[in-house]
Protein backbone atom coordinates (compact mmCIF):
# COMPACT_ATOMS: atom_id res chain seq x y z
CA UNK A 1 0.00 0.00 0.00
CA UNK A 2 1.31 3.37 -0.49
CA UNK A 3 2.59 5.58 2.36
CA UNK A 4 2.01 9.05 3.16
CA UNK A 5 4.69 11.77 4.77
CA UNK A 6 2.99 11.70 8.14
CA UNK A 7 1.16 8.43 8.45
CA UNK A 8 -2.40 9.04 9.82
CA UNK A 9 -3.19 6.90 12.85
CA UNK A 10 -6.65 6.27 12.67
CA UNK A 11 -6.06 4.60 9.62
CA UNK A 12 -2.59 2.67 10.50
CA UNK A 13 -5.23 1.82 13.30
CA UNK A 14 -6.93 0.15 10.26
CA UNK A 15 -4.64 -1.37 8.42
CA UNK A 16 -3.10 -3.07 11.77
CA UNK A 17 -6.77 -4.65 12.22
CA UNK A 18 -7.55 -5.62 8.48
CA UNK A 19 -4.18 -7.46 9.25
CA UNK A 20 -5.52 -9.22 12.12
CA UNK A 21 -9.01 -9.66 10.11
CA UNK A 22 -6.97 -11.53 7.87
CA UNK A 23 -5.36 -14.24 10.23
CA UNK A 24 -8.88 -14.70 11.72
CA UNK A 25 -9.96 -16.00 8.41
CA UNK A 26 -7.26 -17.97 7.59
CA UNK A 27 -7.87 -19.38 10.96
CA UNK A 28 -11.16 -19.99 9.83
CA UNK A 29 -10.56 -21.69 6.35
CA UNK A 30 -7.09 -22.47 6.32
CA UNK A 31 -6.02 -26.51 6.24
CA UNK A 32 -7.49 -28.13 9.24
CA UNK A 33 -8.85 -24.55 10.17
CA UNK A 34 -12.07 -24.29 12.70
CA UNK A 35 -15.11 -23.76 10.13
CA UNK A 36 -13.74 -27.65 9.38
CA UNK A 37 -13.94 -29.07 12.57
CA UNK A 38 -16.66 -27.08 14.63
CA UNK A 39 -20.16 -28.95 14.89
CA UNK A 40 -22.61 -27.77 12.78
CA UNK A 41 -24.95 -25.63 14.23
CA UNK A 42 -23.36 -25.33 17.32
CA UNK A 43 -22.31 -22.20 19.24
CA UNK A 44 -18.62 -22.24 18.35
CA UNK A 45 -19.92 -22.40 14.60
CA UNK A 46 -22.34 -19.93 15.06
CA UNK A 47 -19.11 -17.57 16.60
CA UNK A 48 -17.12 -18.43 13.78
CA UNK A 49 -19.56 -17.04 11.19
CA UNK A 50 -19.93 -14.03 13.13
CA UNK A 51 -16.03 -13.47 13.06
CA UNK A 52 -15.74 -14.63 9.52
CA UNK A 53 -18.56 -12.23 8.41
CA UNK A 54 -16.60 -8.90 10.52
CA UNK A 55 -13.33 -10.10 9.17
CA UNK A 56 -14.65 -10.64 5.43
CA UNK A 57 -13.42 -7.37 4.54
CA UNK A 58 -10.47 -6.85 5.39
CA UNK A 59 -8.66 -7.61 2.10
CA UNK A 60 -11.39 -5.48 -0.04
CA UNK A 61 -10.44 -2.52 3.49
CA UNK A 62 -6.83 -2.69 2.27
CA UNK A 63 -8.17 -2.04 -1.58
CA UNK A 64 -10.08 0.64 -0.42
CA UNK A 65 -7.04 2.43 1.67
CA UNK A 66 -5.01 2.57 -1.39
CA UNK A 67 -7.74 3.81 -3.53
CA UNK A 68 -8.03 6.34 -1.02
CA UNK A 69 -4.70 8.17 -0.96
CA UNK A 70 -3.82 6.87 -4.63
CA UNK A 71 -6.46 8.87 -5.95
CA UNK A 72 -4.56 11.86 -5.59
CA UNK A 73 -1.02 11.13 -7.02
CA UNK A 74 0.02 10.26 -10.52
CA UNK A 75 3.55 9.29 -9.41
CA UNK A 76 3.88 5.32 -9.39
CA UNK A 77 7.46 4.27 -8.16
CA UNK A 78 8.94 0.98 -9.77
CA UNK A 79 10.73 0.18 -6.73
CA UNK A 80 7.69 -0.58 -4.55
CA UNK A 81 6.27 -3.68 -6.55
CA UNK A 82 9.86 -4.59 -7.08
CA UNK A 83 10.38 -4.87 -3.41
CA UNK A 84 6.95 -6.23 -2.52
CA UNK A 85 7.87 -9.26 -5.17
CA UNK A 86 11.21 -9.78 -3.51
CA UNK A 87 9.63 -9.71 -0.05
CA UNK A 88 7.46 -12.69 -1.28
CA UNK A 89 10.16 -14.47 -2.74
CA UNK A 90 12.62 -14.20 0.23
CA UNK A 91 10.15 -15.42 2.72
CA UNK A 92 8.30 -18.32 0.62
CA UNK A 93 11.95 -19.55 -0.43
CA UNK A 94 13.07 -19.55 3.50
CA UNK A 95 9.80 -20.93 4.52
CA UNK A 96 10.25 -23.86 1.82
CA UNK A 97 13.66 -24.68 3.00
CA UNK A 98 12.92 -24.51 6.91
CA UNK A 99 10.16 -27.05 6.67
CA UNK A 100 12.21 -29.07 3.61
CA UNK A 101 14.27 -29.53 6.57
CA UNK A 102 11.58 -30.31 9.46
CA UNK A 103 9.26 -32.07 7.45
CA UNK A 104 11.01 -33.21 4.32
CA UNK A 105 8.01 -35.83 3.54
CA UNK A 106 5.60 -33.71 2.79
CA UNK A 107 8.13 -30.71 1.10
CA UNK A 108 7.53 -30.57 -2.75
CA UNK A 109 8.17 -28.04 -5.33
CA UNK A 110 4.27 -27.88 -5.49
CA UNK A 111 4.90 -26.34 -1.94
CA UNK A 112 7.23 -23.69 -3.20
CA UNK A 113 4.75 -22.49 -6.05
CA UNK A 114 2.11 -22.27 -2.93
CA UNK A 115 4.04 -19.91 -1.65
CA UNK A 116 5.35 -17.94 -3.91
CA UNK A 117 2.17 -17.52 -5.88
CA UNK A 118 -1.58 -18.78 -4.42
CA UNK A 119 -1.09 -17.77 -1.07
CA UNK A 120 -0.08 -14.65 -2.44
CA UNK A 121 -2.68 -13.46 -4.81
CA UNK A 122 -3.47 -10.21 -3.53
CA UNK A 123 0.30 -8.62 -4.17
CA UNK A 124 0.28 -9.86 -8.10
CA UNK A 125 -3.63 -8.39 -8.51
CA UNK A 126 -2.48 -5.31 -6.30
CA UNK A 127 0.71 -4.45 -8.62
CA UNK A 128 -1.52 -4.51 -11.31
CA UNK A 129 -3.78 -2.08 -9.60
CA UNK A 130 -0.70 0.25 -8.27
CA UNK A 131 0.77 0.37 -11.80
CA UNK A 132 -2.43 1.32 -13.53
CA UNK A 133 -4.03 3.41 -11.30
CA UNK A 134 -2.31 6.86 -12.75
CA UNK A 135 -4.82 6.43 -15.61
CA UNK A 136 -7.49 5.89 -13.60
CA UNK A 137 -6.87 8.82 -11.71
CA UNK A 138 -6.85 10.22 -15.11
CA UNK A 139 -10.23 9.31 -16.62
CA UNK A 140 -11.53 10.13 -12.75
CA UNK A 141 -10.08 13.91 -12.52
CA UNK A 142 -11.99 14.40 -15.90
CA UNK A 143 -15.00 13.62 -14.83
CA UNK A 144 -17.37 15.98 -12.99
CA UNK A 145 -19.27 14.95 -10.22
CA UNK A 146 -22.21 13.84 -11.30
CA UNK A 147 -20.19 11.83 -14.07
CA UNK A 148 -18.26 10.12 -11.28
CA UNK A 149 -21.61 8.79 -8.98
CA UNK A 150 -22.90 7.40 -12.53
CA UNK A 151 -19.38 5.70 -12.76
CA UNK A 152 -19.37 4.41 -9.20
CA UNK A 153 -23.16 3.35 -10.22
CA UNK A 154 -22.60 1.44 -13.19
CA UNK A 155 -19.02 0.03 -11.89
CA UNK A 156 -20.98 -1.20 -8.79
CA UNK A 157 -23.88 -2.97 -10.27
CA UNK A 158 -22.01 -4.46 -13.17
CA UNK A 159 -19.03 -5.46 -11.62
CA UNK A 160 -21.17 -6.90 -7.79
CA UNK A 161 -24.59 -6.86 -7.97
CA UNK A 162 -25.45 -8.35 -11.20
CA UNK A 163 -22.08 -10.79 -11.08
CA UNK A 164 -23.61 -11.63 -7.36
CA UNK A 165 -27.31 -12.16 -8.70
CA UNK A 166 -25.55 -14.54 -11.14
CA UNK A 167 -23.37 -16.39 -8.62
CA UNK A 168 -26.46 -17.29 -7.07
CA UNK A 169 -28.43 -18.60 -9.81
CA UNK A 170 -25.15 -21.00 -10.15
CA UNK A 171 -25.15 -21.94 -6.37
CA UNK A 172 -28.89 -22.71 -6.21
CA UNK A 173 -30.08 -24.13 -9.43
CA UNK A 174 -26.69 -26.01 -10.05
CA UNK A 175 -26.31 -24.86 -13.39
CA UNK A 176 -23.19 -23.94 -15.23
CA UNK A 177 -24.92 -20.38 -16.74
CA UNK A 178 -20.87 -19.40 -18.37
CA UNK A 179 -20.73 -16.56 -20.57
CA UNK A 180 -23.43 -15.12 -18.02
CA UNK A 181 -21.48 -13.00 -15.79
CA UNK A 182 -19.90 -9.61 -16.61
CA UNK A 183 -16.90 -10.47 -14.51
CA UNK A 184 -15.60 -13.85 -16.71
CA UNK A 185 -16.37 -17.00 -18.22
CA UNK A 186 -17.25 -18.58 -14.60
CA UNK A 187 -18.73 -16.04 -12.71
CA UNK A 188 -17.24 -13.28 -10.60
CA UNK A 189 -14.54 -15.82 -9.35
CA UNK A 190 -15.31 -14.66 -5.47
CA UNK A 191 -14.13 -11.11 -6.37
CA UNK A 192 -10.19 -12.63 -6.43
CA UNK A 193 -10.05 -10.49 -9.74
CA UNK A 194 -8.35 -7.50 -10.90
CA UNK A 195 -12.24 -6.11 -11.91
CA UNK A 196 -13.24 -5.81 -7.97
CA UNK A 197 -9.70 -4.26 -6.98
CA UNK A 198 -10.76 -1.57 -10.07
CA UNK A 199 -13.88 -1.23 -8.51
CA UNK A 200 -12.89 -1.09 -4.99
CA UNK A 201 -10.15 1.42 -6.12
CA UNK A 202 -12.80 3.95 -7.42
CA UNK A 203 -14.86 3.35 -4.25
CA UNK A 204 -11.65 4.85 -2.44
CA UNK A 205 -11.13 7.36 -4.83
CA UNK A 206 -14.95 8.59 -4.20
CA UNK A 207 -14.80 8.48 -0.58
CA UNK A 208 -11.57 11.26 -1.03
CA UNK A 209 -13.73 13.18 -2.66
CA UNK A 210 -16.23 12.89 -0.24
CA UNK A 211 -14.04 13.08 2.32
CA UNK A 212 -13.17 16.93 1.23
CA UNK A 213 -16.16 18.40 1.91
CA UNK A 214 -18.05 16.08 4.88
CA UNK A 215 -18.45 12.04 5.33
CA UNK A 216 -21.68 10.54 6.82
CA UNK A 217 -21.34 10.83 10.98
CA UNK A 218 -20.61 7.78 12.33
CA UNK A 219 -23.92 7.51 14.13
CA UNK A 220 -25.07 6.81 10.73
CA UNK A 221 -22.56 5.22 9.29
CA UNK A 222 -22.79 2.04 12.37
CA UNK A 223 -26.47 1.20 11.74
CA UNK A 224 -25.40 0.69 8.38
CA UNK A 225 -22.35 -1.68 8.93
CA UNK A 226 -24.56 -3.49 11.38
CA UNK A 227 -27.34 -3.63 9.29
CA UNK A 228 -24.75 -5.59 6.43
CA UNK A 229 -22.84 -7.85 8.72
CA UNK A 230 -26.44 -9.09 9.54
CA UNK A 231 -27.93 -9.70 6.38
CA UNK A 232 -24.69 -11.27 5.47
CA UNK A 233 -24.51 -13.57 8.41
CA UNK A 234 -28.32 -14.74 7.44
CA UNK A 235 -27.04 -15.35 3.69
CA UNK A 236 -24.17 -17.70 4.90
CA UNK A 237 -26.80 -19.71 7.19
CA UNK A 238 -29.04 -19.58 4.38
CA UNK A 239 -26.78 -21.22 2.34
CA UNK A 240 -25.32 -23.74 4.62
CA UNK A 241 -28.78 -24.92 5.53
CA UNK A 242 -30.79 -24.97 2.55
CA UNK A 243 -27.99 -26.80 0.22
CA UNK A 244 -26.93 -29.14 3.03
CA UNK A 245 -23.03 -28.06 2.83
CA UNK A 246 -21.05 -26.63 5.27
CA UNK A 247 -21.57 -23.21 6.25
CA UNK A 248 -18.21 -22.07 4.68
CA UNK A 249 -19.36 -22.97 1.41
CA UNK A 250 -21.57 -19.82 0.78
CA UNK A 251 -21.87 -16.53 -1.52
CA UNK A 252 -21.91 -14.71 1.15
CA UNK A 253 -17.94 -14.35 1.66
CA UNK A 254 -17.15 -13.61 -1.64
CA UNK A 255 -15.12 -10.29 -1.85
CA UNK A 256 -17.11 -9.07 -5.02
CA UNK A 257 -20.44 -9.38 -2.67
CA UNK A 258 -21.99 -5.89 -2.51
CA UNK A 259 -22.59 -6.86 1.19
CA UNK A 260 -18.62 -7.15 1.79
CA UNK A 261 -18.04 -4.25 -0.28
CA UNK A 262 -20.61 -2.13 1.87
CA UNK A 263 -18.77 -3.01 5.08
CA UNK A 264 -14.99 -2.44 3.94
CA UNK A 265 -16.03 1.11 2.35
CA UNK A 266 -18.39 1.74 5.32
CA UNK A 267 -15.35 0.77 7.92
CA UNK A 268 -13.35 2.97 6.18
CA UNK A 269 -15.43 5.81 6.58
CA UNK A 270 -15.78 4.97 10.46
CA UNK A 271 -11.62 5.05 10.84
CA UNK A 272 -11.19 8.58 8.95
CA UNK A 273 -14.32 10.50 11.14
CA UNK A 274 -11.89 9.12 14.58
CA UNK A 275 -9.75 11.52 15.84
CA UNK A 276 -6.96 9.80 16.71
CA UNK A 277 -3.43 11.39 18.00
CA UNK A 278 -0.40 10.41 16.20
CA UNK A 279 0.51 7.28 17.91
CA UNK A 280 4.03 5.57 17.53
CA UNK A 281 3.71 2.22 18.45
CA UNK A 282 0.21 1.74 16.80
CA UNK A 283 2.25 3.26 13.16
CA UNK A 284 4.71 0.85 14.10
CA UNK A 285 2.73 -1.95 14.34
CA UNK A 286 0.45 -1.21 11.31
CA UNK A 287 3.65 -0.74 9.14
CA UNK A 288 4.14 -4.93 9.08
CA UNK A 289 0.65 -5.49 8.36
CA UNK A 290 1.87 -6.22 4.34
CA UNK A 291 4.29 -8.94 6.09
CA UNK A 292 1.53 -10.31 7.97
CA UNK A 293 -0.59 -10.69 4.96
CA UNK A 294 2.37 -12.39 2.98
CA UNK A 295 3.67 -14.51 6.14
CA UNK A 296 0.98 -15.65 8.52
CA UNK A 297 -0.16 -18.55 6.44
CA UNK A 298 3.12 -20.07 7.51
CA UNK A 299 2.45 -20.00 11.00
CA UNK A 300 -1.06 -21.09 11.44
CA UNK A 301 -0.18 -25.07 11.61
CA UNK A 302 1.53 -24.40 14.61
CA UNK A 303 -1.71 -23.97 16.56
CA UNK A 304 -3.51 -27.07 17.16
CA UNK A 305 -6.71 -25.21 15.83
CA UNK A 306 -8.11 -28.16 15.50
CA UNK A 307 -7.90 -29.05 18.88
CA UNK A 308 -9.86 -25.69 20.15
CA UNK A 309 -12.38 -25.61 17.50
CA UNK A 310 -14.69 -28.43 18.90
CA UNK A 311 -13.97 -27.68 22.36
CA UNK A 312 -15.78 -24.88 24.35
CA UNK A 313 -16.82 -21.98 22.86
CA UNK A 314 -14.74 -19.19 25.33
CA UNK A 315 -11.18 -21.31 25.22
CA UNK A 316 -11.88 -21.34 21.42
CA UNK A 317 -12.15 -17.08 21.69
CA UNK A 318 -9.25 -17.20 24.05
CA UNK A 319 -7.43 -19.13 21.51
CA UNK A 320 -8.13 -17.57 18.50
CA UNK A 321 -7.35 -13.95 20.26
CA UNK A 322 -3.80 -15.54 21.20
CA UNK A 323 -2.70 -17.09 17.66
CA UNK A 324 -3.61 -13.88 16.26
CA UNK A 325 -1.71 -12.01 18.63
CA UNK A 326 1.33 -14.52 18.73
CA UNK A 327 1.35 -14.14 14.83
CA UNK A 328 1.41 -10.73 14.43
CA UNK A 329 3.91 -10.49 16.82
CA UNK A 330 6.18 -12.80 15.16
CA UNK A 331 5.54 -11.63 11.69
CA UNK A 332 6.33 -8.01 13.45
CA UNK A 333 9.59 -9.39 14.45
CA UNK A 334 10.34 -10.80 10.87
CA UNK A 335 9.63 -7.14 9.31
CA UNK A 336 11.88 -5.53 11.32
CA UNK A 337 14.42 -8.02 10.72
CA UNK A 338 13.85 -8.25 6.84
CA UNK A 339 13.62 -4.29 6.47
CA UNK A 340 16.69 -3.50 6.93
CA UNK A 341 18.94 -5.78 3.98
CA UNK A 342 16.13 -4.90 2.04
CA UNK A 343 16.80 -1.21 2.42
CA UNK A 344 20.32 -1.56 1.66
CA UNK A 345 19.35 -3.55 -1.55
CA UNK A 346 16.87 -0.79 -2.17
CA UNK A 347 19.36 2.19 -1.80
CA UNK A 348 21.78 0.14 -3.88
CA UNK A 349 19.24 -0.22 -6.71
CA UNK A 350 18.55 3.07 -6.16
CA UNK A 351 21.90 4.69 -6.90
CA UNK A 352 22.30 2.59 -9.86
CA UNK A 353 18.97 2.61 -11.82
CA UNK A 354 17.40 6.07 -9.59
CA UNK A 355 16.83 7.50 -13.18
CA UNK A 356 13.75 4.52 -14.08
CA UNK A 357 13.12 4.42 -11.13
CA UNK A 358 9.28 6.68 -10.75
CA UNK A 359 7.11 7.12 -13.24
CA UNK A 360 4.36 10.23 -13.53
CA UNK A 361 1.43 10.97 -15.95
Amino acid sequence: MEKVSTRQTNIELLRLIAACGVIVLHYNSNTDGAFYIAPDNSINQFILVFLESLSICAVNVFVLISGYFLSRSNIRDFFKPAGLLMQVAVFAILAFFIEKILIPGSVTIDTLFEFLFSSNWYIYVFIALYMISPFINVMWKALNTAGKRILLAFSFFFFSVYPTFIDVLIYWSGRQLNGSSTIGLEGSQAGYTIVNFILLYIIGAFIRDSSDSKLPSNGNLFPRYFICLCLDMAWAFLDGIRQGKKIYDTIAWNYSNPFIIAEAAIIVMIFLNLNIKQNKVINKLASASLTVYILHLRFLGFFQIEKFAKGNPLIMIVHMIITVIVIYFICFLCHLIYKYPARLISNLASKKFGGFRKISI
